[in-house]
């Protein structure tokens, strides 16, 4: 009877504390009473206890390299494929189990609907104990190579007024390249909105808590690293992640997001990508879909209408009055920046108004904003690559505007008013008084 309650302590001590170093005792200990028990059951002298020893010798080796995966050996991610770690520290055996089939199988078949690229990547009991700080949670995100780490607890609180209650808190952590620190702290609150940190409940509502908190993770996973994502410039990671979980609440499926704040960052996310794929040869003409995609979300977006009048200009073979209305529109959404003005002189000389442009090159004067200078950039090489296809001799007065007041580039802008002078006709006269009067203040700053 005492053999039998001491195998059975032995046996407990071997499952329940495996990850421990008497947890490996124990079961190399539940190992030799085994092997003697069975080596009882075999006829004398038919396997020798040398043998039978170098046998059970190998067995325990096998069980120490067991023991060693089973403790240090962490999930780790695909490369194909974003990461999740769940590190949840559960007290109770009874309740991890509601745990796996109430939280993390409802978790995994959301993020199998939503078609989410994430791998699940759930840490042992022992593991998840470990995890107690932020900067636990960037330990484990390396060990995982996981892109977003849950942790927290479940805990059982007995002797509660009414029944035994649980405390159910989870934190999370995103990694992402550098950004500002205010951006740090509005993704934090972002976050701490989306998942509260603790949850108490009464346990005949464990399974509705469970669910509930794993649709608020999964929104949590989803709008986080997205936001994440688009913060760091991967805007195709932020799309995918937040078209998604659009298209889920399209469906009726209830999340802690807003559909408006979801169509609102889609439309910028589209909006960067339409950026990169403008400037990016290899990408064709695929930017012209990006901004359609970035004004079905939100037809106000400034940065797409502004390219939405490049693709009605077509390079010259479009038509430039629709281009300008659109620029017209986006002076509306503009929000204290002014590239819309340069796009409106430059639609003006192009359409041959020239006091128009003049008005607008007078405003251009008064105006400013931070990285002006990439703009200004912009618009000499667009305007240089149309008069290589296009007789447009007014754009060489427009570049040599720009490059006097906003580059203030001497030289460049000499070049572009004499290549002008050169090539005015009678309908530019104006334009050509501007342009001799400019040429002359070159003159005496640079003295040829």
């Amino acid at each position: 009877m005492e053999d039998s309650w001491f195998i059975k302590k032995i046996y407990e001590t071997t499952t329940r504390h495996f990850h421990k170093w008497y947890g490996l005792v124990s079961a190399f200990l539940l190992l030799i009473i085994i092997s003697l028990i069975v080596f009882r059951l075999i006829p004398t002298g038919e396997i020798p206890f040398i043998k039978y020893g170098i046998g059970v010798s190998i067995l325990g080796a096998i069980i120490l390299v067991g023991w060693t995966f089973y403790v240090w050996k962490y999930p780790k991610r695909s490369r194909t494929r974003l990461g999740v770690a769940i590190a949840v520290q559960v007290e109770d055996l009874e309740v991890y189990k509601f745990f796996q089939k109430d939280f993390l199988a409802p978790f995994k078949s959301k993020i199998y609907e939503l078609n989410l690229p994430f791998d699940v990547l759930v840490l042992k009991n022992h593991q998840s104990e470990k995890v107690e700080t932020t900067e636990d949670a960037r330990k484990v995100l390396k060990k995982t190579r996981a892109h977003f780490c849950i942790w927290g607890s479940i805990k059982k609180r007995k002797n509660a007024p009414v029944g035994d209650k649980y405390l159910f808190s989870l934190r999370g952590i995103v990694v992402h390249k550098p950004i500002q620190e205010v951006q740090k702290v509005l993704l934090r609150k972002e976050f701490n909105q989306l998942l509260p940190n603790t949850v108490i409940f009464e346990e005949h509502l464990q399974f509705e808590v469970f669910e509930f908190r794993a649709n608020q993770t999964v929104a949590a996973l989803d709008y986080i690293t997205g936001r994440a994502a688009l913060l760091s410039g991967d805007f195709n990671t932020a799309i995918r992640l937040h078209e998604s979980l659009f298209n889920a609440i399209q469906s009726g499926q209830q999340y802690p997001i807003s559909k408006e704040t979801l169509k609102n960052l889609l439309s910028l996310e589209y909006d960067q990508k339409a950026s990169f794929e403008f400037f990016n040869p290899s990408a064709g003409n695929a930017y012209i879909e990006s901004v359609k995609k970035s004004l079905q979300y939100n037809q106000n977006n400034y940065g797409a209408l502004l390219k939405r009048a490049i693709i009605e200009f077509n390079g010259g073979n479009g038509n430039a009055q629709t281009a300008l209305n659109t620029i017209k529109e986006a002076k509306n959404r503009a929000g204290g920046v002014y590239h819309w003005l340069y796009s409106k002189a430059f639609l003006h000389f192009w359409l041959e108004q020239y006091n128009d442009a003049l008005q607008s090159c007078d405003k251009l004067k008064e105006k400013s904003y931070g990285g002006e200078e990439i703009t200004v950039q912009e618009v000499i090489k667009f305007n240089e690559d149309l008069l290589k296809k296009h007789d447009k001799p007014q754009l060489y007065y427009w570049l040599g505007f720009v490059s006097i007041v906003k580059n203030k580039n001497l030289s460049l802008a000499d070049k572009y008013f004499q290549e002008f002078v050169t090539k005015a006709d009678n309908s530019m006269s104006d334009l050509k008084i501007r342009a001799e009067s400019y040429l002359g203040t070159i003159k005496k700053e640079i003295g040829y």
